[in-house]
């Protein structure tokens, strides 16, 4: 399982897509196109389909050249268009074609396209537009349409994902006819014949319903919350249906909508332990202890383990003081840019009795004991090397509670009981100042 160091994971993808947008873009293209210019597109009318394939993976295994920052994004760039014009060739030679090879080929010059069109978005300061992914929306539409003549799913299925990727795209950009539109096309494709393209499409149909921003209050929260238990009632969770699930969970938390977090995480618990799928009945643990981790404030925490000495924690010794468990690796860029604010606050509160106790989730004590060594980090560590527990998917605690990402810490106070689930930053030093200082609403 791969965890990243930060949850929000749908966030970050929206983030990207409409940063990875550009106004010009499209007409640039264009206008090379109507100067005749000399280059790779000419260069690419004469090649075959498995040549020009071949130069898309050479331009994606690219790397910039130049000796200055600026060189370098403009080599960047040029390469970006360089894909744009070959992919627009390999789609005009294979889009008509009736043999499933070579509306895979389609396919594949759909997603240079897209991908380029995204990343010289971000390498430009134009005004975003909309215009570039509606058009490779139509492209996708049309390939899928020609899929159904040749019978073939796996283009099919590539073809779905590019439409949804360039309506999603266009719909943040406030396109009026974007969202409708791919509720349309969704609806057609989950009635098609071929039982993989029509799952997938019923698949995005209903993440489109669960779309959650930022901004998303408790009413568009709890609308989802809603959609999602009255379409797993009386059915049961398909391997494909967890990504969603598990994106959607993440999201309700980071919007500190709790309530309906632990609603979710307890209702998945319980349908995911019902599965006949292995891997599906594992996630149920997972729900289960993010339930309890969120029900955690104002409760008792249970700790246990052993740190890096040999000695085994004795968790009632911290009794009357303020104490911030942390769980992280060395692997983890967010958890090390924590520790300067944590050590701050340490040496502030640390004689009043503000202690920490990390939990390492590293596969190897010696590259723990290694960075402990450099780092010098004024408080104990737990790591727990006992085979079978060792790194962040075993470690029992990261099981108990639910972990699914780091740095992830906890804060709980002289009677045991967890004031925060997120003493991070500034909000460490104003909670710690609340428990020492008495003062409310000031940082350290």
């Amino acid at each position: 399982m791969f965890f990243l160091c930060k949850r929000d994971l749908r966030y970050l993808g929206a983030f990207l897509g409409l940063c990875c947008l550009v106004g010009s873009l499209w007409a640039d293209e264009e206008k090379s196109k109507a100067d005749g210019e000399q280059g790779a597109a000419a260069a690419a009318s004469g090649e075959s389909p498995i040549e020009l394939v071949e130069r898309l993976r050479q331009l994606n295994r690219q790397t910039p050249k130049g000796d200055t920052r600026e060189e370098m994004f403009e080599n960047y760039r040029q390469t970006q268009e360089e894909t744009l014009q070959i992919a627009r060739q390999l789609y005009q030679k294979t889009i008509a074609a009736k043999d499933a090879k070579e509306l895979n080929f389609a396919a594949i010059a759909l997603q240079a396209k897209f991908r380029a069109t995204m990343i010289l978005g971000r390498l430009q300061e134009n005004p975003p537009a909309a215009d570039p992914f509606l058009q490779l929306a139509d492209e996708g539409e049309a390939l899928y349409k020609a899929t159904q003549g040749a019978g073939d799913f796996q283009a099919a299925g590539m073809s779905v994902q590019i439409v949804v990727e360039t309506l999603r795209a266009a719909g943040l950009l406030q396109s009026p006819n974007a969202d409708e539109k791919l509720k349309n096309f969704l609806e057609q494709v989950s009635q098609d014949s071929r039982p993989q393209v029509a799952a997938f499409a019923k698949q995005q149909l209903l993440q489109s319903q669960l779309q959650l921003t930022p901004s998303s209050g408790k009413a568009a929260v709890d609308r989802v919350v809603n959609i999602l238990e009255t379409e797993y009632a009386d059915r049961p969770v398909e391997a494909e249906d967890v990504q969603v699930i598990m994106e959607v969970l993440s999201q309700v938390e980071q919007l500190n909508q709790t309530p309906a977090a632990i609603r979710l995480s307890n209702f998945f618990a319980d349908k995911f332990s019902q599965s006949d799928n292995q891997q599906i009945k594992q996630f149920a643990t997972v729900l289960a202890g993010t339930a309890r981790r969120l029900e955690l404030p104002g409760k008792d925490i249970e700790l246990s383990g052993t740190f890096m000495d040999g000695t085994p924690l004795d968790w009632s010794s911290y009794r009357g003081k303020v104490v911030l468990i942390d769980f992280w690796a060395t692997w983890c860029g967010p958890c090390r840019a924590e520790f300067p604010n944590v050590i701050a606050n340490y040496d502030k509160y640390h004689k009043k009795g503000f202690d920490v106790i990390g939990i390492n989730l590293d596969d190897e004590k010696s590259t723990v004991e290694a960075f402990l060594d450099k780092e010098k980090l004024p408080w104990k560590t737990l790591f727990n090397d006992q085979p079978g527990e060792t790194g962040f998917n075993n470690n029992p605690l990261v099981r108990r509670y639910g972990i699914s990402a780091i740095p992830t810490v906890i804060l709980v106070d002289r009677a045991g009981k967890v004031i925060s689930l997120n003493a991070r930053g500034p909000e460490l030093g104003r909670l710690l100042a609340e428990q020492f200082d008495g003062e409310s609403g000031k940082g350290s």
